[in-house]
């Protein structure tokens, strides 16, 4: 089984179509993963020490490895000088020694997740879940921006845009919650309603949404001679879903696909193979997997799908497609003759992560292997190239870092935040003259007229208030203009037409 690509804080955000991030936590959660790792290392170091004293080879006699450890552990715990500042110390100690154990330059996918990380990550990769249909991510402690509306959710029904930014759950102020106490506050049964305050350009809006069962894996639909899908991660249901999309195109006559991968992060690999084995010969090889000792596995397509044929086959990838999408790409590539894939090079993560789920719902995941392609090419740290290259707009796969509150920049100033800001301006189509980190007095003029046509305080400096804004307006701009803005899925049209 394979993991999806897993990322960091969140410390940029993308203005269209993001992979899945990790969530921003607040200190509190820290805390919490802190003891939940401290309770896992505690058990392991006891039977590790026991069973090094109990069962040890000559080999282990002449190492002083776990002593040393000891050594250092029982210095910083009892003499260490800054312990003093630290109210759990041990615990802090023991989970940093882990954090430490993990750490290192080859394999950010090896991790471990606290119960609920974990239960979290598990819903994700079910295929469907009763909600309002939207997923949003931290751009600081207490500001959630919608970076994604699910098609055919509650929330698309309810008119949520993405780029909204949450400010209130059934008239109860969310400023002062973290991630988890938001979600709470948004999930309820099936058929409920919940009211929802977003932020949409400096403008309130209360929306009000029904809860229902969302499908975020899958979404088919049809354009003239061609079927088009969408296929956000791969799950549970996704093998199954698509099998249903694609007997639905061939039934109505499309002579044509589509498969948009673009964002997708990956999922379990079972399902990729399901998928390439509605598409690809009957037991070719989908992709091979290559252990620590060298061995060669080949996994191969399952015999007993039926097999749907199309004229040509147009596929989407972008600078997160990863894992899972970049087996199913690798796969269709190599098999068949008529794929073209469009787009830009693809995020490179070709290794299997085998889980382990502890008896407190916590899970350690690590790398046991990694895959090729069938004709035995890796693609981990290389990704895939499409073979048209096309790139959208800068606005939209540009981020930008969360600003501090009461921070701001001004014209004739230097910051991170100065070459997105110019980006988004100049997206949006006002007269900013740089797109670097150095803030011009044009991009200053131009941003403060940005700012007196949006009922902001038009001082023409970068601040939190504005960037929000921003966001906003770059978000709304695509929607409404994305049929024009999508140079690669127009380009895609283009090829199968």
């Amino acid at each position: 089984m394979e993991e999806p690509k897993q990322t960091k804080k969140v410390t940029r955000y993308h203005l269209v179509r993001h992979k899945w991030p990790d969530e921003i936590k607040e200190e509190r959660a820290r805390r919490r993963k802190n003891l939940l790792i401290t309770c896992v290392c505690i058990v392991c170091f006891l039977l590790g020490f026991m069973t090094n004293n109990l069962f040890r080879s000559p080999a282990q006699m002449a190492s002083n490895d776990f002593h040393k450890l000891e050594q250092i552990y029982a210095i910083m715990e009892n003499e260490w000088y800054f312990g003093k500042e630290e109210e759990e110390l041990s615990k802090t100690l023991l989970s940093n020694a882990i954090n430490g154990l993990l750490s290192n330059p080859y394999d950010p996918h090896t991790m471990y997740m606290e119960p609920e990380e974990y239960q979290n990550f598990a819903t994700s990769l079910q295929g469907n879940f009763v909600g309002i249909g939207i997923q949003y991510y931290a751009l600081d402690d207490h500001t959630f921006l919608v970076e994604r509306v699910i098609k055919g959710s509650g929330a698309e029904a309810g008119g949520m845009m993405k780029g909204d930014i949450l400010q209130a759950v059934d008239d109860i102020s969310i400023s002062d919650k973290d991630i988890d106490e938001v979600s709470a506050m948004i999930r309820g049964k099936e058929g409920s309603k919940v009211k929802i305050t977003v932020l949409r350009e400096n403008e309130t809006l209360d929306l009000t949404i029904t809860r229902s069962v969302v499908n975020d894996s899958v979404f088919g639909y049809e354009q003239g001679d061609i079927g088009i899908l969408e296929i956000n991660t791969f799950a549970e249901t996704s093998g199954d879903e698509v099998g249903k999309h694609l007997a639905q195109f061939k039934a109505s006559g499309k002579r044509f696909l589509l498969i948009d991968l673009r964002d997708n992060g990956g999922g379990y690999v079972t399902a990729a193979m399901q998928i390439a084995s509605y598409l690809i010969p009957q037991k070719a090889v989908v992709y091979q997997e290559q252990s620590k000792s060298g061995t060669i596995k080949q996994q191969r397509a399952y015999s007993e799908y039926e097999r749907y044929e199309f004229e040509k086959i147009a596929i989407l990838i972008n600078e997160d497609t990863a894992s899972a999408s970049e087996v199913l790409t690798s796969c269709l590539k190599a098999h068949l003759d008529h794929v073209t894939t469009i787009g830009v090079k693809s995020y490179g993560k070709g290794t299997v992560q085998l889980p382990i789920t502890f008896s407190d719902g916590s899970s350690f995941k690590y790398t046991i292997a990694e895959w090729l392609t069938p004709a035995g090419e890796h693609i981990n740290g290389v990704g895939i190239t499409p073979d048209i290259t096309v790139a959208l707009d800068p606005a939209v796969t540009t981020g930008i870092l969360s600003i501090p509150e009461g921070e701001s920049y001004g014209a004739d100033s230097v910051s991170v935040y100065a070459k997105p800001v110019q980006i988004y301006l100049k997206f949006l189509g006002y007269a900013a003259n740089r797109a670097d980190e150095y803030f011009s007095p044009a991009s200053s003029a131009a941003l403060k007229q940005y700012q007196q046509e949006h009922d902001l305080n038009a001082n023409g400096e970068i601040n939190e208030e504005t960037i929000k804004s921003l966001l906003s307006s770059c978000s709304l701009k695509w929607r409404q203009e994305q049929e024009r803005l999508d140079l690669q899925m127009n380009k895609a049209l283009e090829v199968l037409k």
